[in-house]
């Protein structure tokens, strides 16, 4: 899904005032990253470590698990290919809605696709080799605890179960299942330092995985894929001796409080979420309508979500911003919808 993605800022031609379409939470922490990564430049001069050992042995000790558990990789979206790529011509579930990117690496290397609603929606009748789930979902949030995931994998062990967890660090409450690796060889967890850190340009995730798992992706893993400054970027990161906390706390209250309001807007429907996005539906009008009504109007960019799997056309994704922004917001998406959909909207005084 390289057209349509959030945050996609190429060729917008109007003044933005806020991007609501990315859930890329601005930490401001990430200040202090970009400062440290200015002092590390020189080490563009040299070839980055191609097996990131130094990062690899953090991520393991940050999970209580080893190193030969783990791999870095250009983005979560890089392991997303490597995975369908070691996995090609194999049968995968996906379910949906979803990240499109899953859909897209399967189909590259000739996967049978099942699409479903829910995990307990396979049986034994499904031919699925793998497994693809976002926890947190992408688009809409939907979370499932640690003990489903637990009960999935030790009913099906002949699947393997492909967990992307971008977006954990912004879902309230959430456990990561990252440590279950190393009891569970059917577990695959795929992670981000993008969502939490604002750098989605810079390009560093890493998957976890049993380490029979791991030496296969790294027979089809490009050497350098990852360069030296992600891998500085993601050290630095883990060496930070606590996360936003409070920051993201107020985002996530944010959240909560701009889904009560937009709830409360005729013809709006809105997906609950504890993350600091959420799904939102229009039911008449169209999302691609909104989205341009919001940015030529009032210079805010939100997610056209329609071209999700499973989603239509009335669909749309919004990321909370700050309270200022999310003050401004509110009127104007309000208007836009007045503008599109007047017979549902508030009456005139």
């Amino acid at each position: 899904m390289i057209n349509g993605h959030g945050n996609n800022l190429q060729g917008i031609q109007h003044l933005l005032k806020a991007d609501f379409s990315t859930n890329v939470f601005d930490n401001p922490q990430t200040d202090g990253l970009l400062d440290y990564l200015q002092t590390q430049l020189p080490a563009i001069r040299n070839y980055p470590d191609p097996e990131c050992r130094l990062l690899r042995e953090k991520l393991a000790a940050t999970f209580n698990i080893s190193p030969e558990h783990v791999l870095v990789t250009n983005g979560s979206t890089e392991a997303f290919y490597l995975l369908a790529h070691s996995f090609q011509q194999q049968c995968s579930a996906i379910r949906t809605p979803a990240f499109a990117e899953y859909e897209d690496a399967c189909t590259l290397y000739q996967h049978q696709l099942v699409f479903v609603d829910e995990l307990n929606a396979l049986n034994s009748n499904t031919l699925a080799d793998l497994v693809w789930i976002g926890n947190p979902n992408n688009p809409d949030g939907r979370y499932r605890s640690p003990q489903e995931l637990i009960a999935f994998l030790e009913q099906n062990p002949q699947r393997l179960l492909v967990v992307d967890e971008a977006y954990i660090d912004l879902y309230e409450g959430a456990k990561s299942v990252a440590p279950l690796v190393s009891r569970y060889p059917n577990l695959v967890v795929i992670k981000s330092f993008t969502k939490l850190f604002a750098i989605p340009g810079i390009r560093i995730g890493y998957l976890l995985a049993h380490p029979s798992i791991i030496q296969r992706l790294q027979a089809c893993h490009m050497p350098w894929a990852v360069n030296a400054l992600a891998i500085e970027a993601g050290e630095y990161i883990l060496d930070l001796p606590e996360k936003p906390t409070a920051a993201l706390r107020q985002r996530l209250n944010e959240s909560k409080r701009l889904q009560a309001e937009l709830a409360q807007v005729p013809g709006l429907r809105v997906f609950p979420s504890l993350t600091n996005y959420f799904l939102c539906e229009l039911q008449q009008a169209t999302a691609a309508e909104l989205k341009t009504e919001l940015l030529e109007k009032h210079g805010f960019l939100i997610r056209d979500a329609s071209n999700f799997r499973g989603l239509g056309p009335g669909h749309f994704r919004i990321a909370a911003q700050n309270e200022t922004i999310n003050n401004e917001f509110i009127p104007a998406l309000k208007a836009g919808i007045n503008v599109l959909q007047p017979c549902l909207s508030y009456p005139s005084h």
